[in-house]
This record gives structure tokens, C-alpha cells and sequence, in this order.
């Protein structure tokens, strides 16, 4: 409990914290106001409404790969080698101390999706005026949509923290991570469609961030069950990377 203490009264009393935290929300604010301005017409119902909440349907809301770059990137100060020793004599058990920055950085993300679907409804609210129906986030299937989507930003932001430290925040394979669902999944979902059989070709379906944007999407599933099929690939993949990096921060030289 000390070590998650430890890191949640570090994480506030950084300036960047706060300065990111604000960026990320209206980034998402202003996907919102985009998706919004090309709607064109008032959501009717509760699934429209949630899709515009989370930047539309269809594509990984904007949000995903920016808190994977924004936490991949904080990771380069805390893990440069000249700032290692004074974390480790702060908290000498490494395990604990990663499990701690993995929990934060949980907690974290999770407020600040929270957040961002608040500042969405204002912003949608704001364009749309009193027409726009508010109680409709609440009504089925809106409820699922919106909690994929927080689990979708907390997978995403561990994701980045694992590979911040496995990297030492290397900006390069910061940038190259979170165009990953915009660039690395899209030519593997080519070469797939290219070079394997039809019968075979719903494998695209399953690579890690299309599988996550299905929680996303109305009519892809009858209830939580399937929202968490839809996430646990990305899940597993978040999973690995953070054993891979928690075996490393173990070993690691400061």
C-alpha cells in the first residue's frame, strides 16, 4: 500500500500530471466536437449517442493512442539511469514498486476517461443545444459502450506503461506503439487479406486493437460477456508487455 501511495502522491504532485491529464481530456473533447459537427443530425438513440461520446464508431477513439504516447513518454525521466537510485532507495522491492506504477497508472487513466466522456457530453450538449438527449447515455446499450470504453483507455494506458519502461521512454518506440492501430494493424490486416484464404481471413477480427474498437460499436454483442471476448485480446497483449517490462524494471541497472 505504501509503494501505490508512493506513486499516486508523486504522480500529483507533478506538474506534467496535471498539464497531461488536461490535454488528453480535450483532445477527446475536440474528437467529440468533430464527430459531432459530421453527424449533422440529433443521436436518437442511446447507442448513437454513446458512439458520439466515445468519437464515433468504427475506429479506435483518439484517445487510445495518445495516453499510450503521453504515459510512454513521462516514463523517460523516471527511468533514465541517473534517476533509477533515488526510486529504489525510496522503495527498495522493485515487484512492488512496478505493481504500484501499474495500479496508478490504472486509477489514472480510468479518471481521466471518465473524465473525457464528461467533457464529451457537455461538448455534444453544447453543439446540439436542448435536443440533445442526455439520459440516453444511461439507457442499454450506451451503459456497455462507455464502460468498454474506459476499460479500452485503462488497456491502453498500461500498454503504454509497460512499453515506457521497457523502452526507458524512448520517443521513437513511443510514436511507433501508439501508431499502432492506425498503422502496424492495418498493413497486417492487409497482408492477412492478400495472402491467406477467405475461409481464414477473420483473423483480422481479432488482432488486438480491432477487437477493442468492437466494444465500441452497437450490435456487436448481447451484453458484458461479449465486451469482455472483444477486450481480452488486447488485454492478453497489455498483459505480456507488462510481465516483459516488470521482469525487466526487476533486473534492470540504475
Amino acid at each position: 500500500m505504501s509503494a501505490i501511495r508512493y506513486e499516486l502522491v508523486r504522480a500529483r504532485s507533478l506538474r506534467a500530471t496535471w498539464w497531461g491529464a488536461s490535454a488528453l481530456i480535450a483532445l477527446a473533447a475536440g474528437s467529440t466536437w468533430v464527430a459531432v459537427r459530421q453527424a449533422g443530425a440529433v443521436p436518437i438513440g442511446s447507442g448513437e449517442v454513446a458512439n458520439l461520446l466515445t468519437a464515433g464508431p468504427g475506429h479506435t477513439p483518439v484517445l487510445v493512442p495518445a495516453i499510450m504516447l503521453s504515459i510512454a513518454l513521462a516514463c523517460a525521466r523516471e527511468q533514465r539511469r541517473d534517476a533509477l537510485p533515488t526510486l529504489f532507495l525510496a522503495l527498495p522491492r522493485r515487484n512492488r514498486v512496478f505493481l504500484a506504477k501499474v495500479v496508478g497508472t490504472a486509477l489514472a487513466a480510468a479518471l481521466v476517461a471518465v473524465l473525457a466522456v464528461g467533457a464529451d457530453l457537455a461538448t455534444a450538449r453544447a453543439v446540439f443545444g436542448p435536443t440533445f438527449p442526455d439520459l440516453a447515455a444511461i439507457d442499454p446499450p450506451a451503459p456497455r459502450i462507455l464502460v468498454g470504453f474506459v476499460g479500452y483507455v485503462v488497456l491502453a494506458a498500461v500498454l503504454g506503461l509497460g512499453v515506457g519502461v521497457l523502452s526507458r521512454g524512448a520517443p521513437l518506440i513511443a510514436v511507433a506503439v501508439a501508431a499502432l492501430p492506425a498503422g502496424a494493424e492495418r498493413l497486417i490486416a492487409a497482408a492477412i487479406r492478400a495472402g491467406v484464404p477467405p475461409e481464414r481471413r477473420d483473423l483480422v477480427r481479432h488482432l488486438p486493437f480491432r477487437a477493442a474498437d468492437r466494444m465500441l460499436v452497437v450490435g456487436e454483442g448481447g451484453g458484458g460477456w461479449s465486451t469482455l471476448v472483444d477486450g481480452a485480446v488486447l488485454a492478453g497483449l497489455t498483459g505480456v508487455v507488462a510481465v516483459l517490462a516488470m521482469v525487466t524494471f526487476r533486473r534492470r541497472r540504475a
